[in-house]
């Protein structure tokens, strides 16, 4: 009765788990879709004020996706990490850009206005349209740093290891060039 049992209960979780992987793709092919090395396509967003954006206003620039939402607890945790990567390596041509994943920009807003978060966000509508199209950002946090052809130097989430804390700040001075010396 056990075994029967038991069996019966297998056979159940494998189903369960052919069900959920027909309706959803992989993690190794979620992480195959963005990767190191990929060219990004140039893509346009809009600022929680309105302004449109292009990837290609920050052509010669590293620049860092930061894929989060205010639901999202990692994400959230990661402001002052965020904030000291601007400090630390904007001299080094690092640009940091939000992606907001909200159901509402207001929410967002005001997160980003009470945390001093000084760099540009996407508003939620452009974030989804980007994540659904050219770079499928699946998870959160996902953060993607470009060269400053746009190349893709690191994916950290979206199936990939996710660099928090010091990992990501040791990450970036490793890929970042030194400063200009003036």
């Amino acid at each position: 009765m056990r075994a029967s049992l038991r069996r019966n209960s297998q056979l159940g979780l494998l189903l369960v788990l052919f069900a959920i992987s027909v309706g959803r793709p992989s993690l190794l092919a979620a992480a195959q879709e963005t990767g190191a090395g990929e060219q990004v396509a140039d893509f346009t967003f809009t600022d929680f004020g309105g302004k449109q954006h292009r990837l290609s206003d920050y052509s010669g620039s590293y620049v860092l996706l930061d894929f989060w939402a205010t639901w999202c607890g990692p994400c959230v945790k990661e402001v002052p990490v965020l904030k000291k990567a601007g400090e630390l390596y904007q001299e080094r041509g690092l640009q940091i850009l939000g992606m907001n994943s909200d159901q509402k920009v207001e929410k967002a807003r005001e997160f980003v206005q009470k945390n001093q978060i000084p760099w540009l966000q996407s508003a939620p509508q452009s974030t989804r349209q980007i994540i659904h199209g050219p770079l499928q950002v699946k998870w959160y946090p996902t953060m993607i740093l470009l060269n400053p052809q746009h190349k893709i130097l690191f994916v950290s989430g979206n199936g990939q290891p996710i660099l928090t804390g010091r990992k990501l700040l040791k990450k970036l001075d490793e890929l970042l060039p030194s400063a200009a010396i003036p």
